[in-house]
């Protein structure tokens, strides 16, 4: 099957030049984490910028000084197989799809592929194959803080949440975190002395600097307060057929495995259920 088969062709964008307060209104209005950017008047990808890419540099305002300028892209004509590889090679979730002169055609997501191909070709198979079982797991009491901390060194943007006795109380997402975030201005005052005529320091002179920055806050909750307490969670003998109508149906993108008794298990998320093609090829 070929990209174009399976590629999107309207999708949210944003154009550059412009700044990040568009960029989060599109976001906003459309529900996206990330979205491309093209050139104005040639539709020439341009980038691509997340909600992450705004977090990190929350005192810069303009899109070329905060987007990816060089994204991972494919053409229409590409087996499935090649986006798959470079979705889980690269760890992103989209990837535009361009011609021989860079401009943007379509977008191919990870969501497309599982509704389009996988949920479609190997519904009957079972996601235990598929199953992350080193699961990083994080205390309900956990500051917001940290939990962005340990989402960031974990290279994950989703994390179950445990009980002090160990039990799966919940679920907290990068989105949940970004949600309460905010970009706060502070004012800081440095010191800058002036050396007299003859010598080579003095504080005979002092000049104070005002620098101004915008700094991302987050408000000082534990996860308990945040997190999602209604847990969709699944088997890890269920089918693919199973597991990704049950994520459509509740509109998440990952589920935590329990056993009978409810202890936590592990994750399956539906990008590992990509490689399914890619065992297919052997």
């Amino acid at each position: 099957m070929k990209v174009k088969e399976v590629m999107k062709t309207e999708f949210a964008r944003a154009s550059v030049p412009g700044n990040r307060d568009t960029v989060l209104q599109i976001m906003s209005e459309h529900g996206k984490t990330a979205i491309p950017l093209v050139k104005k008047d040639t539709e020439e990808l341009a980038g691509m910028v997340s909600r992450l890419d705004l977090m990190r540099k929350p005192d810069e305002g303009q899109l070329a000084l905060l987007m990816d300028r060089n994204p991972p892209v494919i053409a229409q004509s590409n087996e499935i197989e090649d986006a798959v590889r470079i979705l889980l090679e690269k760890g992103i979730r989209r990837l535009p799809v361009v011609d021989s002169k860079r401009r943007l055609k379509g977008m191919i997501t990870v969501h497309q592929i599982i509704r389009k191909v996988v949920s479609v070709q190997y519904a009957d198979e079972l996601i235990t194959p598929f199953v992350e079982r080193k699961t990083t797991a994080i205390w309900e009491k956990t500051p917001l803080k940290a939990a962005y901390t340990i989402m960031r060194l974990a290279s994950t943007d989703v994390l179950p949440v445990i009980s002090e006795k160990g039990d799966l109380v919940g679920i907290i997402s990068v989105s949940d975190i970004m949600n309460l975030s905010e970009i706060v201005q502070e004012r800081r005052s440095t010191s800058v002395s002036a050396a007299s005529e003859g010598t080579d320091w003095s504080w005979d002179a002092t000049t104070v600097l005002y620098i101004t920055t915008n700094e991302l806050q987050l408000p000082d909750k534990p996860v308990s307060d945040v997190m999602v307490g209604r847990i969709i969670t699944t088997y890890e003998h269920s089918t693919i057929g199973e597991t990704t109508k049950s994520m459509r149906r509740h509109d998440i993108d990952q589920l935590p495995i329990t056993s009978a008794e409810g202890e936590l298990g592990g994750m399956i998320r539906d990008k590992d259920l990509l490689r399914i093609l890619l065992l297919a090829e052997k």
